[in-house]
């Protein structure tokens, strides 16, 4: 008995070291992910001060490791899983034109909650598509990130300058607007929203994807400052929709702007939630 009293003893003096052992390596594990975290800002940080290429390779990987989320694996928690196409009329548009084509890839700026009127959802869910979301707002980020959509998702803005920034932003109903705050000194307003915000190149640098079959492009009235930043030498977008009411000039200054890129007016979507034009690269209309 007592030999068994003793072994009994060893055994747990065994397992209580090896679990302290264990906590001392999490708690290491954690020190060390702290210190990189740390050090991704301070970089992210130089960069964004010293106005780097969209095309710095520094900040393309910032963008893989801390800003991109992989596509779920889980299935689809959607609100609404009967409305098979949530998109008011782009979506439509774009798979006909397309002749319901499979396994595409899309862009999709100002995603909101990743379902509501959403115009990639419908290609992801039935033509099998995958693509970026991209959403500035970390509430409503948070939300999309939860229904487990099936494309990679970026929580910042899109850039109107060829490079990295911090920007400010009045927010209303979760919606963040496109006008930037000049001057915000930071006085706790809930109405403010400081943005982090990626020049479109990089993010698509990040993903590795130059090639993009179609781009909804809605952020409250910086779309031409969006599409300033683009190289269009170096990406092959095929359609692109985007929210003409914003856009200074009108629909006429919208289309002579695009078919200076090469792209042709395709179709007008005649809603108030979403007043888009869509067009088509010159050399892929059909």
């Amino acid at each position: 008995m007592k030999f068994q009293s003793k072994w009994f003893i060893f055994v747990v003096i065994i397992v209580i070291t090896l679990f302290t052992l264990k906590i001392r390596q999490y708690e290491y594990v954690k020190e060390i992910l702290q210190l990189k975290s740390d050090i991704y800002e301070d970089v992210l940080a130089h960069l964004n001060n010293a106005k780097a290429a969209q095309d710095n390779s520094d900040l393309v990987e910032i963008i893989k490791k801390y800003f991109l989320h992989q596509p779920s694996t889980l299935p689809y928690n959607l609100t609404h899983p009967n409305n098979e196409n949530p998109s008011p009329g782009q979506t439509q548009f774009v798979d006909e034109y397309l002749q319901q084509k499979r396994n595409g890839f899309f862009l999709d700026s100002g995603a909101h909650n990743g379902e509501h009127l959403s115009n990639s959802l419908f290609l992801e869910r039935y033509r099998n598509w995958t693509g970026i979301l991209i959403e500035p707002n970390p509430t409503t980020f948070e939300t999309l990130t939860n229904k487990h959509r099936k494309c990679y998702t970026v929580n910042a803005c899109l850039s109107t300058k060829q490079y990295s920034s911090i920007e400010t932003f009045y927010t209303a109903n979760n919606a963040v607007k496109g006008k930037v705050v000049e001057g915000y000194q930071g006085n706790n307003d809930t109405r403010y929203l400081q943005v982090q915000c990626f020049p479109l190149y990089t993010i698509m640098l990040a993903v590795g994807r130059l090639d993009v079959d179609y781009f909804s492009l809605d952020v409250e009235g910086a779309e031409r400052g969006v599409l300033d930043t683009l190289p269009w030498d170096k990406v092959n977008i095929k359609l692109i929709s985007i929210e003409h009411n914003k856009w200074v000039g009108g629909k006429q200054n919208l289309t002579q702007y695009m078919e200076e890129r090469g792209y042709k007016f395709l179709t007008k979507i005649n809603v108030n939630v979403a007043p888009d034009l869509i067009f088509g690269k010159k050399d892929d209309v059909l």
